[in-house]
């Protein structure tokens, strides 16, 4: 730290050096303003013709030894009357880097005799400059009576003019002092670019490469300000020379804020404060804007209003520094330099002080300073960085052995609670083993309700629809037995009748009454009905017991291929009975469905379930009436890229459910239904077996719309 502090005092010291050689053997220099006038605006012709302005009057006096014309893009005219016996042959030179159109014409006698340039867009004196700065020679004409220099000036950055006639060896001693000046300014400004560089590369702190930037972006400025603009060959592009000032401007004042907020903290230490720089921001990103389409006075004006940020990083340094942030006693003497500076080439450029070598150079000399000092902040920084560092380690050190204590003292109290917990959990695990047990047994129990519950719906199925049949069968018959008998009574008499008695007329005729008593003719035709009756009662037997050994067929724990038409269907058989007049089935089976290898006793079990679950939960629409509740059953088979599906769709208009509700339907033991009605086990058995079956599963609800089930099988 005490080398860099050394370094940092020498880089001062070279600077001071550097002014003070600089400005004191060239004594001041004497600026001849004063001479100079001023064509009024009014005045101004449209067209530059050069002996129109020779000839015109009204040009009025300047009386100050550097002119200042304020900010405009306006063009203006001056005149200088020089003496042709004593400044013949020497150098008008104008100390004003920064002039975007310039001409020069000498004139002897109201006769144009030497041209820098055409008048309207040419920047001349670049090819007879010596140094940095516009100089015109002016050539011997002692036989002149009148010699006057015209000059042509535009800009749109502040227009200072300090004018001298001086020899080409004082020109050249100038310009000499002037390069040394700089180059011990950019050799400093380069020195402190690469160490902040290489502190960054080491440290990896971005506050030295926010740093870095301000330093290459206030360097480049001070460049393009002292007419060291050619250096970066920018004279190849007028366009991006004309705006070369701005944009450095935009630049270093970003780059500026950008540093100084994260130096400083800002949105940690002054908030209010980070907030302003943001808005800062904002005015010079339109400053640039500005530029870019030419509005260049604006712009300028813009960045003069953004460079009063400086004066607010004061007080952001100073509660900084009151919140024990050492490095920004550094940043603060840094920006007191700064500032004083800035404010010394302000009130330059306002003509409030005047224009001299002091302060002109004011600015490089105090940014070179505030370059140094901030850069001590940053090595104050890195000191202090380590002093932390040393003081965490301590701290850390402190903590371990203070951790190593209580963890040999803890070590003896968790060994006794070990042991304490050892045996509360042996405990507790037995405890846990035995409701375990009994969780495992209460979930058999219910499971097996949930079996039974399914039996008891199947048997209350099948003995009503068995007792439908039955029952016509055994009226059927009871009738077939009456009419039997009617007809055994005739056959007796008949068979009883002997052909060679004598009163078989008789016989015949009463046996005649008889059969017209008995309606033979009726009791044939009924015999036939109630015969046909029987077959019919017999044949839905047939189809209820087909149905039934469908539906508990034996294999119905092995996979097999199944049609799953048949399994729907003799699910239907037995839940015909209950669902009659409760709700109507709308049935759509597409024929020749593709075989499925299923268990198909489990699978009429899921259909079973689903379809009583769609008639409770369409039973339940109490604004439906019975008519209009329906079950929709739907099956089709699907192809593509050579592989078949085939999918069951069962879709209800009930009640439906929220998506909350539907997300937990396939959960063991939730339901939706009352205490004591139901287990909440039927879909969740239900998933189990449609996942062994690696069937897909879609559910679609929505309140008072229905739920439709979509099952997907592969063929």
């Amino acid at each position: 730290m005490n080398a860099v502090r050394l370094l940092g005092f020498r880089c001062i010291g070279l600077v001071a050096l550097a002014v003070i050689g600089f400005a004191f053997p060239a004594g001041a220099q004497k600026y001849i303003g004063e001479r100079m006038e001023l064509l009024p605006d009014s005045l101004v012709p449209r067209m530059s013709v050069t002996e129109q302005i020779v000839d015109l009057l009204g040009w009025q006096p300047l009386d100050v030894a550097v002119p200042n014309l304020g900010n405009s893009s306006e063009v203006y005219w001056l005149r200088l009357k020089l003496d042709a016996a004593t400044e013949a042959g020497s150098l008008l030179e104008i100390q004003n880097a920064t002039i975007d159109e310039l001409s020069c014409f000498i004139v002897c006698d109201g006769e144009v005799i030497t041209a820098y340039g055409d008048g309207e867009s040419h920047r001349s004196g670049q090819d007879s400059q010596l140094g940095t700065y516009p100089s015109f020679a002016v050539p011997l004409a002692t036989e002149c009576t009148d010699l006057e220099v015209l000059i042509r000036v535009q800009s749109g950055k502040p227009l200072l003019l300090p004018v001298r006639i001086a020899g080409h060896k004082e020109v050249i001693r100038d310009a000499h002092q002037r390069d040394v000046f700089f180059a011990a300014y950019f050799g400093i400004i380069f020195v402190m670019l690469l160490y902040n560089l290489f502190l960054y590369f080491s440290v990896g702190d971005r506050n030295y490469l926010w740093y870095a930037m301000y330093i290459v972006t206030v360097g480049g400025a001070q460049l393009v300000l002292n007419g060291y603009a050619g250096l970066l060959s920018v004279d190849e592009w007028p366009w991006l020379e004309r705006r070369l000032v701005h944009f450095m401007g935009v630049f270093s004042g970003v780059a500026t804020i950008v540093f100084a907020r994260d130096f400083l903290d800002l949105p940690k230490r002054v908030p209010w404060l980070n907030t302003v720089m943001y808005v800062y921001l904002g005015i010079y990103g339109l400053a640039f804007l500005l530029a870019l389409f030419g509005w260049m006075t604006w712009s300028y004006n813009l960045i003069n209003f953004c460079a009063l940020a400086i004066f607010l990083l004061i007080p952001g340094a100073i509660v900084s520094m009151r919140q024990g942030f050492r490095p920004a006693r550094y940043f603060l003497i840094a920006w007191m330099f700064f500032i004083v500076a800035v404010l010394v080439f302000v009130l330059k450029d306002s003509s409030v002080i005047p224009f001299n070598q002091w302060t002109f150079f004011a600015l490089p000399v105090g940014n070179a300073i505030e370059v140094v000092l901030l850069s001590l902040a940053l090595a104050s920084r890195i000191n202090e960085m380590k002093q932390e560092a040393t003081k965490a380690k301590e701290q850390q050190l402190r903590l371990a052995q203070q951790n190593e204590r209580m963890v040999s003292n803890q070590n003896r109290l968790l060994e006794d609670r070990v042991r304490e917990r050892t045996l509360e959990l042996q405990q507790a695990n037995g405890e846990l083993e035995n409701t375990l047990s009994e969780l495992k047994t209460a979930q058999q129990q219910l499971l097996q309700q949930e079996k039974l519950a399914s039996i008891g719906q199947l048997t209350a199925g099948i003995a009503h629809e068995l007792n439908n049949p039955i029952n016509f069968v055994s009226s059927s018959s009871a009738s077939l037995k009456r009419d039997f008998e009617d007809v055994e009574e005739v056959l007796k008499r008949v068979m009883a009748l002997q052909p060679d008695s004598e009163g078989l007329h008789e016989e015949v005729r009463a046996l005649r009454e008889r059969m017209e008593e008995l309606d033979l003719e009726f009791t044939q035709e009924e015999i036939v009905q109630l015969l046909k009756g029987i077959e019919d009662g017999a044949g839905r037997t047939a189809e209820i017991v087909k149905g039934l050994r469908i539906f508990g067929r034996v294999d119905g724990d092995a996979f097999a291929p199944a049609q799953l038409n048949e399994l729907l269907e003799s699910t239907l058989v037995i839940l015909r009975s209950s669902l009659r007049d409760q709700v109507a089935i709308d049935l759509e089976l597409e024929a020749d469905l593709p075989l499925v290898r299923c268990q198909a006793g489990r699978l009429n079990q899921v259909f079973m379930n689903m379809i009583t679950n769609a008639a409770h939960a369409t039973m339940e629409r109490k604004d439906l009436a019975p008519e209009d509740r329906l079950i929709y059953i739907q099956s089709k088979k699907v192809e593509e890229g050579g592989k078949k599906w085939v999918i069951i769709r069962i879709e209800d208009n009930g009640i439906g459910m929220a998506e909350d509700v539907r997300m937990q339907i396939f959960d063991p033991f939730f339901t939706t239904k009352a205490v004591g009605e139901g287990t909440g086990l039927g879909l969740s058995i239900v998933m189990g077996i449609l996942s062994d079956h690696h069937a897909e599963v879609d559910v679609q609800s929505a309140p008072q719309r229905g739920t439709a089930f979509t099952l997907t099988f592969t063929a």
